[in-house]
Order: C-alpha cells, then structure tokens, then sequence
C-alpha cells in the first residue's frame, strides 16, 4: 500500500506551485493565470503519514487517481502533465471533489 509523509506532501505540491491558504485550515490551491484550478486539504498535525484512505480523496480532490498524486508530490508528474490528466479525467466526466 502507498503513504506518503504529510511534510512530503507538504513540500511537493509547493515544490509544483501551489499556495497554502492563510486560514486556520491547511488547503493547498493551485492558481493558473490568477485563477483557481483546483486545491486539496492536508490534515492537520507534525509529519504523520498519509495511507491510502485519504490520498484517495486528495487525490480526487485535484481530479487524479493515487498513483498520479504521488507522482505530482514525489516530482515524475510535472503540473503541465497534471493538468492535461485532470483534463483528461474531467472529459471522461469523472467526478472531482470541489471543497
């Protein structure tokens, strides 16, 4: 089974040009041309690991299965391949979680 570092995570999606929001909430938003593309919520908490049951739902979150969400945080998944997946998914007319 796949976990990931909730620091890994963290730093990967940053590393990738999302910005954490400034609320009482950890939710990292990705923006494109100033406008909002899409956005997950990491737990809060010090460097726990993150199983497969919730990067499930990040994952669906930013309109990509598991495996491609590691991909995006570990660096092989680069945002422009992401984006064109998250398309891809999109007109397939795979449900994305918006929160």
């Amino acid at each position: 089974m796949t976990s990931l570092n909730q620091d890994e995570v963290e730093a990967g999606l940053k590393r990738k040009g999302f910005q954490q929001s400034n609320n009482k909430h950890k939710y990292y938003h990705l923006y494109i041309n100033g406008k909002k593309e899409s956005g997950t919520h990491v737990s809060h908490g010090k460097n726990q690991e993150i199983g497969p049951r919730l990067l499930g739902p990040m994952a669906k979150e930013l309109g990509i299965n598991i495996k491609d969400f590691v991909d995006l945080v570990k660096c092989p998944l680069t945002i422009e391949e992401y984006l064109n997946k998250r398309k891809e998914r999109f007109v397939e007319g795979i449900k994305i979680i918006k929160r």
